[in-house]
């Protein structure tokens, strides 16, 4: 039962985590990724390439425009958190799943009422190809796991993180295929509605995926590896939109990440803790206060759309990160000895059949032989 949960609440709030990275890469939407600013950068991010001009998108009707808002404020969807700083910026924070039609239409819902200045997205450079595919493309992508997008992950990754990837990938496929839908859909919401916007600004708020998959793996002992790997790969546990849909609840959730934390906590610790930490830095900084065309400093309104995971943590983080503790949770530890000895029985596991392979194939000529 413990998996059944630890692969829902990755589904509904982690998954976009696992998006192929063999997708077709057509280069960066975008120029602009001001998550590193400190907390002494009082300038707005340049909008050369990040700010939208208003374009005519066909309206959703179902979607309510409240009158002002502070009516909107008194409406708020449970999902949504209004965090304020000091000098009078607000930032919306929308809880989602991943897999999730209806937290599309709280996407859809918060930045049409709010009419933010910033829309932060769990998202980083490496992930940015999510918001250029389609539904469809994305579908066939994460269907079509073929050798050739093996090789390429495993010599980009190295011959453990590649198969780790790999291994988290299978999982995020076998998702889209019982779910019908790829993740990520709010995110390119959250784009599709910043085009109606003038000058609104998509900042990337993300930690890179890299660096949270190698610090997740420095964190497991051998044993965890090994289980986690084995139970990734050969689960048949079924994950329908209901299920994603119940981890939207935010007392399911933390009952979830105590269970993950039991079985797993370098789980819990990096692909949500320090990621916690990290994302509310990067909305801290989108809500620092952005210059005045005549002189002076005025504050601005944020949307941030992460997975409903995060929410908990990024609130009880927020105004307290200092940007010193960034660099603590954005290194690479060196290899642990468990993560040597699981390379090694990897790659003696790969020679091991190879060299039986050749074996059954060369059998016979060798018994004529004798």
């Amino acid at each position: 039962m413990i998996f059944k949960n630890l692969i829902s609440l990755i589904a509904a709030t982690c998954c976009t985590i696992l998006i192929v990275n063999g997708a077709a890469n057509t280069g960066p939407v975008f120029s602009d990724d001001f998550s590193n600013r400190t907390d002494d950068d009082k300038t707005p991010a340049p909008n050369d390439d990040t700010s939208s001009s208003q374009t005519d998108l066909p309206e959703d009707q179902s979607i309510k425009i409240y009158k002002s808002i502070s009516e909107f404020d008194k409406n708020l969807p449970h999902t949504v958190t209004k965090l304020t700083t000091p000098h009078g910026s607000m930032v919306y924070l929308v809880g989602t799943a991943h897999f999730s039609k209806e937290s599309q239409d709280d996407v859809s819902l918060v930045i049409r009422n709010v009419q933010p200045d910033i829309v932060m997205v769990e998202l980083c450079p490496g992930r940015i190809h999510i918001l250029k595919l389609d539904e469809k493309t994305l579908l066939e992508e994460a269907r079509d796991i073929n050798i050739p997008k093996i090789r390429s992950l495993i010599k980009t990754n190295g011959l453990v993180n590649g198969i780790f990837y790999i291994v988290l990938l299978n999982m995020s496929a076998k998702i889209t295929k019982e779910l019908g839908m790829a993740p990520g859909g709010e995110f390119r919401r959250a784009f599709e509605e910043i085009q109606r916007l003038d000058k609104c600004i998509l900042q990337l708020g993300d930690r890179p995926l890299n660096i949270t998959l190698q610090r997740a793996l420095h964190g497991l002992s051998t044993w965890q590896t090994i289980k986690i790997f084995w139970k990734l790969l050969t689960s048949q546990e079924k994950i329908t939109k209901e299920d994603v849909e119940q981890c939207k609840q935010q007392d399911l959730i933390e009952e979830l990440m105590q269970e993950m934390a039991g079985e797993y906590p370098a789980f819990r610790d990096v692909f949500v803790s320090e990621r916690d930490l990290f994302l509310c830095h990067s909305l801290q900084v989108a809500a620092m206060p952005q210059a005045s065309p005549n002189g002076g400093l005025h504050p601005v309104k944020v949307v941030g759309v992460v997975g409903i995971g995060h929410c908990s943590g990024i609130a009880q983080h927020w105004g307290k990160v200092d940007s010193a503790r960034i660099p603590e949770i954005t290194t690479i530890p060196p290899a642990s000895l468990s993560n040597r000895v699981f390379k090694f029985t990897i790659r003696m596991s790969i020679l091991g059949l190879i060299g039986y392979g050749v074996y059954r194939l060369a059998r016979p000529t060798i018994q004529r032989m004798l």
